[in-house]
């Protein structure tokens, strides 16, 4: 490297910078003539001349450096110099940003930009600035000319569609309001509304009195029912029999010859000739009576004993006489509120056919005023651009002096040499760093299998998704039990990331599995509880009981995952047996336990034969249990785990490293024996 610094011979370097921008002299901002003000603009506005569009540096250096705008550069300078090629300019010629302080980069984005030009000769170095800074210039004076027009031909074509379209809007406005408005109705819709509730509300406002009065008069005509015992036909006909002198005349007959039956029982006996002619004799009283009061009553008041109204109407006129007083008047205001629902109904229903046309015709006009805002917009932007090419000043300023430019060496050999020999001491040591990192962890889900001693089940795919699950208690109270009523369908990357839970599902029925099985990792963060979850999800597609517990008693997981509250769980379970009952109610699909609060040690309710006999209990209604327990590295409750469960399935992170994961599981006495099936690759963290 330092043979080949010092073989090659000088280079000379010059630069130029280039202000992306033209300097003016500020101007007033022209004023609009004045015109009524459209969609709440004020009649007149003052029309700022808008800047020119802010430069994209990144874009504006990559079209300075193509080949359209250097290979005339290269045409012009090729007479004099004909080996300057557009290649060579390319090669040679740099264009970048000035970079200011931050504070002024935070301020403003820089607008100026630094040429710079290398080559062994310096008179081409100064040639080759100056044609490049006079055909830069020439460029942007053109390139602006040709924004400013296609910007004003597009500002015109959205004119015209703004129009047409403020037309339309108007059209389907004024069909609105011809169809919403009763026919003959010169109101505006809003005038109209408000005149059509204020009508159903009096309306109403009658019925309600209407209904009142009517509650109010039935409960005097009950009162006086109670105490008259009639009907309110029976007491019509009463009252109108107190009236009929016929009818009086000849129940006092009957009264008379009743007196007179009396005293002649004192002296004879019944069925004495005496007492049968007086018998006779008011019998033929009785039936003339009644044929005046079915004269008197008619036919609408049927009743079935009239003499005995008659007598009773002689002695209660007045409570009869208020009894129909209150039955006509709640028979009225019945009616009256009858009467009124017809017009209430035609007012509501003219009310619920203008209400649905409102909202559309507020639409329709808040459009229009967004319209007529947006045309005004439009045309102060023509406006601006129009001033703008009557102004005829765009051209970029150079702000270095090209007369005579400052063309000096580049960068010593000594220095190269020196530069080149620190670069290569730090890419050794990087070199050595990087094997380092890549022995003390794993770089492939093929060497975790190759170090644990175990078939490879299935990969979990990068980025798992959020888990949309809709949960429910599954009896009332708490008892840390939820059983999942819906799973929202996957989109997208959790597609794959469910899907890859489904294979390792199938890959453990295909290794026998059992009833219950208990996941577990050698360090936190492995991703347990993300794994023991979804794969109980994909068990639970497929139509089966599956039960997933939160086994870690310490530093439950579960529970913050899902969104649940964890005052009561498994920890309640193992203490109180008769949560045990509670599990008839599960249904199909998958049910959840909790951890619950810690109460007691976790070693001593784990080490219990509660725990084996809850386990047992399990099979008589779940397919599968499911256990997320603590790390293996942490805390030895993962072992106990694994004496109560058929069966253990391994996590472990791809990024891990490979000493703490190789002690944590070589310590784990069923790593290598038929209780461990297989282990599970997170490449997920």
């Amino acid at each position: 490297m330092g043979g080949y610094v010092l073989w090659q011979p000088e280079m000379y370097e010059a630069y130029f910078r280039l202000l992306m921008e033209p300097v003016k002299e500020p101007q007033p901002a022209p004023t609009l003539p004045p015109r009524d003000g459209i969609a709440g603009t004020h009649p007149t506005q003052s029309l700022a001349l808008p800047p020119p569009p802010q430069v994209d540096l990144g874009s504006q250096i990559l079209v300075l450096e193509s080949d359209k705008v250097l290979a005339p550069i290269a045409q012009k300078l090729q007479q004099q110099y004909p080996h300057l090629t557009t290649r060579v300019l390319v090669e040679h010629l740099e264009i970048r940003p000035v970079v200011s302080s931050i504070t002024e980069q935070l301020a403003a984005p820089t607008k100026v930009i630094e040429v710079a030009y290398r080559d062994r000769q310096p008179q081409i170095v100064t040639a080759v600035l100056k044609a490049v800074a006079e055909a830069f210039v020439d460029y942007s004076q053109r390139d602006r000319q040709e924004q400013l027009n296609r910007t004003l031909e597009q500002l015109d074509k959205d004119i015209k569609q703004h129009l047409t379209e403020l037309d339309q809007l108007q059209n389907q406005r004024q069909q609105q309001l011809q169809a919403g408005q009763p026919q003959g109705a010169s109101l505006q819709p809003s005038e109209q509304l408000r005149f059509l509730t204020e009508q159903y509300r009096q309306i109403h406002s009658l019925r309600q009195a209407a209904r009142l009065k009517a509650v109010e008069a039935y409960g005097r005509f009950q009162g006086f029912q109670e105490q008259l015992k009639m009907t309110p036909a029976e007491a019509l006909a009463a009252a109108n029999l107190s009236a009929s002198p016929a009818y009086q005349q000849q129940l006092a007959r009957i009264q008379e010859l009743d007196q007179e039956i009396a005293k002649n029982l004192a002296i004879f006996r019944e069925g004495t000739p005496v007492i049968q002619a007086l018998e006779e004799q008011r019998r033929v009283l009785v039936e003339q009576l009644q044929a005046i009061a079915r004269q008197v009553i008619g036919e609408r008041y049927p009743v079935d004993n009239p003499t005995a109204l008659g007598f009773q109407g002689t002695v209660s006129q007045t409570l009869i006489t208020n009894y129909i007083t209150a039955w006509i008047e709640y028979e009225n205001q019945r009616r009256y509120d009858a009467e009124l629902a017809a017009p209430q109904a035609a007012v509501a229903q003219q009310l619920q056919k203008l209400s649905s046309n409102l909202p559309a015709i507020d639409r329709l006009e808040n459009r229009i005023r967004t319209a007529n805002l947006s045309l005004e917009m439009l045309n102060q932007a023509r406006q601006a651009v129009q001033l703008q090419l009557a102004q005829n000043n765009f051209a970029w300023q150079v702000l270095t002096d090209l007369e005579n430019p400052v063309v000096q060496p580049t960068v010593p050999r000594l220095q190269l040499l020196i530069l080149g020999a620190i670069a290569s001491l730090v890419l050794g040591v990087l070199a050595i760093y990087i094997a380092d990192v890549a022995a003390n962890t794993f770089v492939s889900a093929a060497q975790v299998e190759e170090a644990l001693g175990l078939p490879l089940l299935g990969k979990i795919p990068k980025a798992p998704p959020p888990i949309n699950l809709r949960l429910e208690r599954v009896v009332k109270g708490n008892s840390g039990l939820w059983w999942v009523t819906q799973v929202l369908p996957a989109v997208g990357e959790s597609v794959k990331f469910q899907e890859a839970f489904h294979h390792v599902f199938a890959n453990l029925q295909a290794v026998g599995l059992e009833h219950s099985l208990a996941v577990i990792s050698a360090l936190p963060a492995d991703g347990r509880t993300t794994v023991a979850l979804h794969l109980a999800l994909a068990a639970a597609g497929v139509d089966q009981r599956v039960l997933l517990i939160d086994g870690d008693l310490r530093r439950p997981q579960l529970h913050r995952y899902l969104g649940l509250a964890n005052e009561q769980g498994l920890a309640d379970w193992l203490i109180c047996q008769h949560h045990w009952d509670r599990l008839t109610q599960v249904r199909q699909g998958l049910t959840i336990l909790t951890a619950g609060e810690l109460r007691h040690q976790p070693m001593r309710l784990l080490s219990q034969d509660t725990l084996k006999q809850f386990m047992a209990h399990l099979k008589n209604y779940f397919d599968l249990v499911i256990v997320d327990t603590p790390p293996l590295a942490n805390f030895a409750d993962a072992k106990l785990w694994s004496r109560v469960v058929d069966q253990t399935l391994v996590v472990v992170n791809l990024k891990a490293p490979q000493q703490p994961v190789r002690l944590a599981l070589g310590d784990y006495s069923l790593v290598g024996s038929v209780g461990a099936l297989g282990l599970v690759v997170n490449l997920a963290y």
